[in-house]
């Protein structure tokens, strides 16, 4: 009778947590991004706030996902009055410092994406595929957005896109005041470790950017030990139909074509002598 009671209750739970699992919805994630490893000018250190704040929204069904940025014109930048080069301050024109937003429609079934991109007033549109990658999964679990989560990690090509702010004195040879900031700065691995937490509750392989193939939605992503790491803070159940669009406009290239055409640009951004003490690198990523 016991044995009878127990399995009853073990197909009751198992049920119970079916009917719970969420298939469509709109996550709210929130990145933190450490302003202070791209900076090596102590001054400049000084006078930025450690971390810069975003947020996106994730639009999801079983078929397809939205990743977008939020837009938010009240956010702060940084690098007002800090003296950075184009901040405003006292060695340059002012700027407002601004990550590219993001608009990216993934095709759940064939993992083909589809991403807008706004570079200096040029439109593109990447279209590529979805590149798998070879987690390791982890027992260890804990709680985000009200969702237990599941740890999993993985060996990834450091970011695409990385900048360095060192100061503006050119006669350096570009760097900061001490000279060539790529000297100071710390060379990048050709590794990083990916560190992801997902959830089971949304069984759907989905998650920010180009981030999935895991068995549930990914809720947290740490892509740089700390330094650039994007959570969850919200689930919303509904959603307007027309918010889950595909892209369609823009300069058509894959991601290794969009790579190449951003390392030129930035190139004769440097040529030209436009970049005071920032230096701006493309290449690798996922």
């Amino acid at each position: 009778m016991r044995k009878m009671i127990l399995l009853v209750t073990m197909v009751v739970l198992s049920l119970s947590q079916t009917m719970a699992q969420v298939k469509e919805g709109k996550l709210i994630f929130e990145r933190k991004i450490n302003m202070h490893r791209m900076i090596t000018d102590p001054e400049m250190r000084r006078n930025i706030p450690e971390f810069r704040s975003e947020k996106f929204e994730l639009i999801f069904n079983e078929q397809a996902t939205v990743f977008k940025t939020l837009p938010n014109e009240d956010a702060p930048d940084p690098f007002a009055n800090s003296g950075a080069p184009g901040s405003g301050g006292s060695r340059g024109m002012s700027f407002m410092f601004r990550m590219p937003e993001t608009n990216t429609y993934t095709d759940i079934a064939s993992q083909m994406q589809y991403e807008a991109r706004s570079i200096f007033e040029n439109e593109y549109l990447i279209i590529d595929t979805l590149k798998p990658n070879s987690w390791k999964l982890s027992d260890e679990t804990k709680t985000i957005a009200n969702y237990v989560c599941k740890k999993a990690t993985t060996s990834v090509a450091p970011m695409a896109f990385t900048m360095r702010f060192g100061g503006g004195d050119r006669r350096g040879g570009g760097g900061g005041r001490n000279g060539d900031t790529t000297k100071q700065a710390e060379k990048k691995p050709n590794e990083i470790q990916l560190v992801v937490w997902y959830t089971e509750a949304i069984p759907l392989s989905i998650g920010p950017d180009t981030y999935s193939g895991l068995p549930g939605a990914i809720l947290e992503v740490d892509s740089d030990n700390g330094g650039n790491v994007i959570s969850a803070i919200n689930y919303i159940p509904k959603f307007s139909a027309k918010e889950l669009k595909q892209p369609t406009k823009g300069k058509k290239l894959n991601r290794a074509q969009f790579q190449t055409e951003m390392q030129t640009i930035m190139k004769d951004m440097q040529r030209g002598g436009g970049m005071g003490g920032m230096r701006i690198s493309v290449g690798g990523g996922n």
